[in-house]
């Protein structure tokens, strides 16, 4: 397997668990993210697809590959996506575990895109996996700044300014 070919199966892998994610949630909201995150790892299949097609020469395949398991491949996570529907039942009080458990994808895939961009030896690999690092970041921004609106919805709630009680009784 080559650096292209691991990228292409992880990007896939990841569309796939964004797209099975989004089928078992009810809330629309998190369901617009995750078809979001899902379809931003498919332009990183076609980022990848260019990159791949535009090398002039042959890329060789590199052993080591085989033996590592991206990020999305590797179910750690798969308490998230339980087969009953009572995970569907809860989410209205756990949007947070669905919010989580993609910010831990996302940061695993910018240490492993930046692992093979400093392992790379080739320029055009290295292109690749700094490209694919930083958009991976990027949704690492939006899924932690999702969690920290979350997280203060009942500081706003409780803040004065929104708690405007008539005590003229």
């Amino acid at each position: 397997m080559n650096v292209f070919e691991f990228a292409l199966k992880m990007e896939l892998d990841g569309e796939k668990y964004y797209r099975d994610l989004a089928e078992k949630v009810t809330h629309d909201d998190l369901k617009k993210v995750l078809e979001g995150l899902a379809e931003d790892e498919q332009r990183h299949y076609k980022i990848i697809q260019l990159a791949q097609n535009q090398t002039l020469h042959h890329i060789e395949a590199d052993p080591s590959l085989s033996k590592m398991q991206n990020v999305f491949a590797l179910n750690k996570y798969k308490e998230f996506l339980p087969e009953d529907n009572e995970f569907i039942a809860k989410l209205k009080d756990e949007q947070f575990d669905v919010y989580r458990a993609a910010l831990v994808k996302e940061k695993e895939s910018v240490e492993l895109y930046k692992r093979l961009q400093e392992n790379s030896k080739r320029p055009e690999e290295k292109a690749v996996f700094e490209k694919l690092m930083h958009e991976e970041e990027k949704h690492v921004e939006v899924i932690d700044n999702i969690i920290d609106m979350l997280n203060h919805v009942n500081d706003w709630v409780e803040a004065a300014e929104f708690n405007h009680k008539d005590t003229a009784y």
